[in-house]
């Protein structure tokens, strides 16, 4: 797999040392008279990064104990965050796709994905959003730069897209039965909210580190909220087996294709809204949802458009993925950026993302809270 070796010092791709990088943005052409930047400065090289051998907890609202069952699956190997890093604003775990790699992502996966994406049952529940112009920053980068505005969404996160998509979907017999997810917290908000319209039951469970503001808000959304375990793999766990006790259907927060699906709406809405040259589209990274739904439209209807992924350095499961041409496990995970940290990124969201993405940027804790207080 193709990793990154660093060029000679020179100003980075996305600002100087603070890069920006905060919700999914896009680069439109330079203002007319200005320089253009160049969108990727980096050489590449074969490496590999080092790789390492490879729940009981509880809380309120409700108790649960719990035990991990034995998986009949190969496990994945455990990656250290650290074996791969690169400076912040330069683009690495560029895929290496052979022509047969492009071939096999032939025209039907491309039509059925855009189909399901322009079917999408999205807006019965979400609002289209806008761009907004980022003007200092497109002031101080000499491109324009766009923000996709998810936050001003009923759930205030684009989250509600894809679980409502999913679940508009269901059979009424499953529907009556109920759903279950596993959430930290805006995959949470947005399957209660499309329990509600749906008026079907949602029991969400959530790690036991959730802060309670967080489960506090799902419960007033009417979901049952369940704390369980120390980290999201294990209420993850926990949400599973109890679908499977009770015949709930359990809603992924990204790994399904009518949950990706949903989320390519924003990648057709950014489309559709630019007005003039769409450069490059910047999307934050946890599970891999977004960027694969957004990757699946937007590199069918405008090939020549970056998409390029941001994680944060103490989180980059997709990169590593990426770079090791398979997923992998983060042997532990920053909790800074608690919306992306994720150990495992999904099967499904993998598969698109080794065809459709063009690289990773990786950012600091620094850097993220650098971005806020420009943005």
């Amino acid at each position: 797999m193709e990793a990154l070796q660093l060029a000679p010092p020179q100003p980075p791709l996305i600002g100087s040392r603070r890069p920006c990088v905060a919700v999914p943005c896009t680069l439109s052409a330079p203002t007319k008279g200005r320089p253009r930047r160049p969108l990727v400065r980096a050489t590449l090289s074969k490496q590999t990064a080092e790789m390492s051998p490879l729940l009981a907890s509880c809380g309120n609202p409700s108790q649960v104990s719990m035990s991990t069952p034995p998986s009949s699956q190969q496990p994945l190997p455990r990656v250290s965050t650290s074996s791969l890093q690169y400076p912040p604003g330069y683009l690495g775990a560029v895929p290496n796709r052979t022509a047969a790699e492009w071939a096999g992502y032939n025209i039907i996966d491309a039509m059925s994905h855009l189909t399901k994406i322009l079917s999408s049952k999205v807006y019965d529940v979400a609002k289209e959003t806008p761009l907004q112009l980022a003007t200092k920053l497109s002031e101080r980068w000499g491109v324009n730069v766009w923000l996709k505005r998810e936050d001003l969404q009923p759930a205030f996160s684009f989250k509600l897209r894809g679980a409502y998509n999913m679940m508009a979907k269901l059979p009424k017999e499953q529907l009556e039965k109920g759903v279950i997810c596993s959430s930290a917290g805006n995959h949470a908000q947005g399957v209660a909210i499309a329990a509600k319209i749906l008026n079907c039951s949602a029991v969400i469970t959530m790690p036991i580190t959730t802060p309670e503001i967080k489960w506090r808000s799902v419960q007033r959304l009417g979901g049952t909220v369940v704390l369980a375990g120390d980290s999201y793999d294990d209420a993850q766990a926990y949400a599973k087996k109890r679908g499977e006790d009770e015949g709930r259907t359990f809603i992924p927060p990204f790994d399904h294709p009518d949950v990706i699906m949903g989320q390519g709406t924003i990648g057709m809405e950014i489309v559709r809204h630019m007005q003039g040259p769409l450069h490059a589209i910047f999307v934050p990274v946890g599970g891999g949802g977004l960027i694969a739904g957004i990757a699946a439209y937007v590199k069918r209807v405008s090939p020549e458009v970056k998409i390029i992924g941001v994680e944060p350095a103490d989180a980059n499961a997709m990169a590593l993925s990426l770079h090791h041409g398979q997923r992998i496990m983060l042997d532990q995970v920053g909790g800074f950026a608690d919306g992306v940290a994720v150990k495992v990124v999904g099967e499904e969201t993998f598969r698109l993302c080794k065809e459709l993405v063009d690289g990773i940027v990786l950012v600091s804790r620094d850097a993220i809270c650098a971005s806020i207080k420009v943005i």
